[in-house]
């Protein structure tokens, strides 16, 4: 019988083939006689080669993936990937609402929440804390100062403080210059937005929001909005530079929050949903009048502060003890709030 035609074969034909001849050497070797012991002796170089095949194949099959990865980590780490997945994630996430709304774990800073409650019967905060603002019945005005007597002598006793000699030039801050010229600034999305203008689906990227907050031909207007986007936190920090009085040792903000009003003359204050930490709000233009009330247990004990922040000045305040409202000046005014993680040690 001629042998077939191996070249011209398939694949598949050829491992059939193959199959075969081995069962017919199997089968020759048992008519023979040949014990198992010794066909494991005469197949021995056979199974060698197949062994070393197939680690061979796997070493290289490991090695590509290997490579694959580190080539995937490389491109992963550039500005434009990381540009172009924001991008297509972004989109995704948009595409998403419809059916699923994320957005409150989008606007969260923890998917659980580490924030204990304020009880009563929580001795440590109510024999505590409490203690530390039953005293103070106004803000202390301060300049020319230092990290000592903003943090040792107002903050540790639970009293904010504000600074007046900020010493900053804020009068050329143009909001819609400084978003069109950072691209990821504008391509950041703004949470916890709150304003009267109807500014249609959100959520939004910060630019075309301003565009549309600027460009409104309404006389009277309020926004404000948390950067809760690192790129916006970063862009933003140029606004209002780290005070001169900050110790080097605390962190830079992780939050921050722009407030924004032209000619909104109103009585009701509005809410900031502030973490617990220091907080610092920097007057950038015009004027707000701020009022601090004690969290709860405390509003029975300690007295609720009010404030006129006028362009240059800081308050400095921690809201361990304290929830901030503010009502926004009649004319145009700009205010920066930053949040940082700091413990009253």
């Amino acid at each position: 019988m001629n042998p077939p035609n191996v070249p011209n074969m398939t694949q598949r034909e050829k491992l059939e083939f193959i199959n075969s001849e081995v069962r017919s050497f199997y089968e020759y070797c048992k008519e023979a006689g040949i014990s198992d012991e010794e066909m494991d002796i005469i197949c021995r170089p056979l199974t060698s080669a197949v062994r070393k095949a197939s680690f061979k194949r796997w070493t290289r099959i490991l090695l590509f993936l290997v490579m694959m990865i580190a080539i995937g980590f490389t491109v992963s780490q550039t500005d434009t990937f990381q540009w172009h997945a924001s991008a297509v994630g972004r989109i995704l996430l948009i595409k998403l609402l419809p059916f699923w709304d994320w957005t409150p774990l989008y606007y969260n800073k923890c998917l659980v929440d580490k924030h204990q409650p304020q009880k009563v019967d929580n001795g440590a905060f109510a024999t505590g804390d409490c203690i530390s603002c039953e005293a103070v019945k106004s803000l202390s005005r301060i300049s020319n100062t230092g990290y000592n007597e903003v943090f040792n002598h107002n903050l540790l006793r639970g009293a904010p403080v504000v600074v007046t000699d900020a010493n900053i030039d804020w009068a050329k801050v143009n909001i819609t210059q400084l978003v069109a010229g950072d691209q990821r600034l504008g391509n950041s999305v703004p949470c916890r937005v709150l304003t009267n203008l109807r500014l249609g689906r959100q959520p939004m990227e910060l630019d075309e929001m301003v565009t549309r907050i600027t460009n409104t031909e309404i006389p009277s207007w309020f926004v404000h909005f948390q950067n809760c986007d690192i790129q916006a936190v970063k862009s933003f920090r140029v606004l209002a530079p780290r005070p001169y009085f900050l110790s080097p040792h605390i962190p830079p903000s992780h939050f921050n929050w722009l407030l924004i009003s032209q000619r909104y003359d109103t009585h009701r204050f509005k809410a900031l949903d502030l973490d617990p930490g220091l907080v610092i709000m920097s007057q950038l233009k015009g004027k707000n009048y701020v009022q601090l009330k004690p969290k709860s247990p405390c509003e029975e004990v300690c007295y609720t502060l009010n404030t006129e922040l006028v362009e240059g000045e800081v308050l400095v305040v921690s809201t361990h003890l304290w929830d901030i409202d503010y009502l926004p000046g009649v004319g145009s005014n700009m205010a920066l709030v930053t949040e940082t993680d700091w413990l009253e040690t």
